[in-house]
């Protein structure tokens, strides 16, 4: 059987069709190995061998060499390719890491260098500008800054930054900058004149407002007047008498007939615009004037507080009437307002005394009647006015048992409800309540002995004194740098409707609790 089993590669010719040569499986090598003695044992390919020392010699050779008498079968064959394998594998996985800390390397020094490169050469790093303002501050000032709020009245704190010529977009009109600008810096101040202002402006837009091609003039005009409305109230929340009217402007707008000429209908609204001014506030504050001036008698002590026109209008009115009286009027900061109320009536020639909010206790003893201006009547009567009014009206009312008058023309009214002067409020410039330099006083009495004797001695020592004074007597400067002090500058306050007697509007006398009907029917703020 052996015989037959060996291969007789001369006899036998080739043949195309016969059976392709198979490895022998470990029995079959056994049993040749034992008839006809040992075979001559393949030798490995330079792909197989398992690593460099295997390169060089024979498998037989190297199982001769580690004392085995055994020759290399088909089991370990696969064994050693398995072995190689593995270590092909972690020379890969090695290479495989060193790649990943290269790459990580060269990301860290990319994000390193300067975004500033010159392609195809050699150069060195451009130099970056440095921003000015906040990126120069450190990221703790910042942080303070951003802190300094009062956590109950966080909500009236503005989310964008005030308005300015740099924020202002291409789409706002010349106009609108010049008032926003007045507007944040209180030049101009009060209700009446706020409205008026921005109603005025508006006709310069719609005046130099051309309707794009394709767009109905009704429906474009609004869109374009929403951009100028927002960066006003940007510069300074609008009041409630700008609210009304500019709801009554768009509904007037889109209420124009789209077969209308482009020129007759900014023609038509620009008319309606100086009507709306005519009856709403100047003829408003005429009638107003001349109801509450005949309720001024002779010899009356009138106390107000602030400023409001309709008042001036109406201390104005009566003292031109031939009644003769005393006013009162009291101020507080940081605007101080009523300032330019006692020049105006000083101008008149009347009698005026004018005094801080500090002093009302003393001075109200002695009032008969107190008329206040009015920023909003709310919808539950209560008033709503620069702070400090709910304070004259309450101890008008529970000192000096005087009747309490609002003036307040219709385009104030509003529906909303307020019970306190948080929900409802606008906050203003908290640096404003910072007084920097001592009030200068001018007096009748001589300086002290040791004041005299340090201006007598006057020199450098004199300056280290008054410098040693003005550290000591440091108010709220820097007041952003203290951890806990905070500066909260309301504007208004809310006086309750049982603190106040009448309201008088171009439409009468009303009692508080008829604003809401006056509200309802002239179509308000809803």
């Amino acid at each position: 059987m052996a015989e037959e089993d060996t291969p007789t590669h001369q006899s036998s010719p080739l043949n195309p069709t016969a059976p392709s040569f198979t490895m022998p499986s470990a029995s079959d090598t056994s049993t040749l190995s034992a008839a006809n003695g040992p075979l001559p044992q393949p030798t490995l390919s330079r792909q197989e061998q398992p690593g460099k020392e295997l390169a060089s010699t024979n498998p037989a050779t190297n199982v001769d060499d580690a004392g085995a008498s055994t020759k290399v079968t088909g089991a370990q064959l696969k064994k050693l390719k398995a072995a190689e394998k593995a270590a092909r594998r972690a020379e890969k996985v090695q290479q495989g890491d060193k790649g990943v800390v290269k790459e990580k390397q060269s990301n860290q020094a990319k994000k390193e260098e300067p975004h500033h490169k010159r392609t195809g050469s050699r150069s060195q790093a451009l130099p970056i500008r440095r921003q000015s303002g906040l990126a120069e501050k450190p990221a703790a000032m910042l942080e303070k800054e951003d802190v300094k709020h009062v956590a109950i009245v966080s909500h009236l704190y503005p989310r964008a930054p005030k308005a300015s010529l740099a924020s202002a977009g291409r789409e706002i009109h010349p106009a609108v900058l010049a008032l926003g600008l007045q507007l944040r810096d209180y030049v101009i101040c009060g209700g009446n004149a706020r409205c008026v202002a921005m109603l005025l402006v508006f006709k310069k837009v719609i005046q130099s407002y051309t309707t794009p091609a394709g767009v109905a003039l009704s429906r474009h005009l609004t869109s374009h007047l929403s951009h100028q409305i927002s960066y006003i109230n940007t510069a300074r929340t609008l009041g409630v008498a700008q609210g009304n009217a500019i709801r009554w402007l768009k509904k007037l707008i889109s209420t124009l007939d789209p077969d209308l000429a482009e020129g007759d209908a900014k023609k038509m609204l620009c008319q309606s615009i100086d009507a709306f001014i005519r009856e709403k506030v100047v003829l408003a504050d005429e009638v107003i004037s001349k109801d509450a001036g005949s309720r001024i008698d002779e010899g009356d002590v009138v106390v107000t507080y602030s400023k409001s026109s309709v008042v001036e209008k109406t201390l104005k009115e009566a003292w031109q009437d031939g009644r003769r009286f005393k006013t009162i009027v009291l101020d507080s900061r940081p605007l101080f307002e009523g300032k330019n109320l006692a020049r105006g009536l000083i101008a008149e020639g009347m009698e005026v005394e004018y005094a801080a909010l500090g002093s009302l206790g003393d001075v109200v003893k002695d009032a008969t009647k107190c008329v206040l201006g009015a920023s909003a009547m709310l919808g539950n009567g209560c008033l709503q006015s620069r702070s400090g009014t709910a304070m004259v009206a309450m101890m008008c009312k529970e000192v000096a048992r005087c009747p309490v008058m609002v003036l307040c023309e219709s385009v104030k009214f509003t529906g909303k409800v307020a019970l306190d002067s948080v929900v409802m409020n606008e906050l203003g410039d908290s640096d404003a309540l910072v007084q920097e330099d001592g009030v200068k006083v001018l007096t009748t009495l001589a300086p002290t002995v040791e004041k005299q004797q340090q201006l007598a001695k006057g020199g450098k020592k004199g300056k280290e004194d008054d410098e040693q004074e003005k550290k000591a007597k440091r108010g709220l400067e820097g007041w952003k740098e203290q951890q806990n002090l905070n500066l909260l500058s309301l504007m208004y306050d809310t006086t309750p409707s049982e603190y106040i007697d009448v309201v008088v509007c171009e439409l009468g006398s009303l009692p508080p609790s008829a604003v809401p009907v006056v509200n309802g029917v002239h179509g308000g703020d809803e």
